[in-house]
């Protein structure tokens, strides 16, 4: 026990003075206020906001009714797209990044024609769970002026949770996470060891009686702690999306750890600021562009079986599986046994080149 606390010791020295000296970093900090920048960004992007008219339905007409639903735009200048559904199965895919989920029953006919109230079953996606008052209100209205009848879209507890293979907005929520933990670990972490060498204080740290491990370990401490309380923001903004918070909470460490490794592999490696901005692109496509496109439908068989296999791709399901219905437990423990071992590789591979370092 003396053994580990001393370890735990050894590593918080280090981490807090590498969280002090980023700080006092001036490119250190512009890269922070660039993320939490890109953060809010990408959070805006994604949201309904206020100028948004354009509403996506999905309809699944249970009869065969007379009325065509074509795009419309109202009065008020919002607009309705639609899309038809086969079944109430098909309406649920559909949803991916659809806004509304629209049932229409078979006496839709003889109830507009006699003038009374029509009521609708709406159905809405996870996110917005926390608007159903609100956007029942507001379906209502429109559905009254599209029919010209009164009309009552009922949505209640009809809250689509995503499939996992097809989450849509909610996949697009996660992926934010994923980038963001990406792209923090990539533009402060490789500097924790390249100031470290610029100030000749590595040197000091490996004749110390802190071990290579240790070294490592700190250093991984002050990006998680970076990663925490900066990409950590991410997630809390996509919180509305996350259905499964201890998936989510695990995607998101096994993410920081491996970004972490990969991040301080580079700058043991690289012996300057300006090739770890050069680095900096093409660590971020071979380490996020697959994991964006690994559920892409259009690709073929064979390339999608290969992405399954890298870590990024393992990650981001993990991260995916948060935002479903949950994951399927062949699927969960192969993702998570390539993501295992693609961290303990990393910093495998980190310790070594920091004992070669203190040869």
């Amino acid at each position: 026990m003396k053994k580990i606390r001393d370890s735990l010791y050894i590593a918080w020295t280090i981490a807090a003075k590498d969280v002090r000296d980023a700080f006092k970093n001036k490119a250190t900090r512009t890269n922070i206020l660039v993320l939490i920048g890109l953060v809010f960004f990408f959070y805006w992007s994604s949201s309904i906001r206020p100028f948004d008219k354009r509403v996506d339905v999905v309809v699944y007409d249970q009869g065969e009714s007379n009325f065509t639903f074509e795009r419309t735009e109202l009065q008020d200048g919002s607009e309705l797209d639609f899309r038809e559904a086969s079944s109430f199965e098909e309406l649920e895919k559909k949803m991916e990044y659809q806004d509304l989920g629209l049932v229409i029953p078979a006496s839709i006919d003889q109830v507009v024609d006699s003038g009374e109230e029509l009521n609708l079953s709406g159905y809405i996606h996870w996110g917005k769970r926390g608007q159903v008052a609100e956007l029942e209100v507001k379906y209502s209205a429109m559905f009254t002026e599209l029919l010209g009848v009164p009309v009552q879209v009922e949505i209640g507890d009809n809250i689509l949770i995503p499939p996992n293979d097809a989450p849509g907005m909610a996949s697009t929520a996660s992926f934010h996470v994923y980038f963001a933990v990406f792209w923090m670990a990539l533009t402060v972490v490789p500097f924790l060891i390249i100031e470290e060498r610029k100030a000749k204080t590595m040197d000091a740290l490996l004749v110390s009686p802190a071990s290579p491990g240790q070294v490592v370990f700190g250093k991984a401490l002050a990006g998680l702690i970076f990663i925490i309380a900066i990409a950590g923001l991410s997630l809390a903004l996509n919180g509305i999306y996350v259905t499964m918070w201890g998936w989510a909470l695990l995607g998101f460490l096994l993410t920081a750890l491996f970004a972490i490794g990969i991040a301080l592999l580079m700058g043991s490696f690289i012996r300057s600021g300006q090739q770890i901005t050069l680095w900096m692109l093409p660590a971020a496509l071979l380490f996020v562009v697959p994991a964006f496109f690994a559920d892409e439908p259009n690709l073929t068989a064979g390339l999608k079986s290969v992405l399954s296999w890298l870590p990024s791709t393992a990650l981001a399901k993990v991260l995916v599986f948060s935002v479903s219905n949950g994951p399927p437990p062949g699927q969960l423990v192969f993702n998570l046994i390539i993501a295992l071992l693609s961290i303990a590789l990393v910093y495998a591979l980190v310790i070594w080149q920091v004992r070669r370092s203190d040869r």
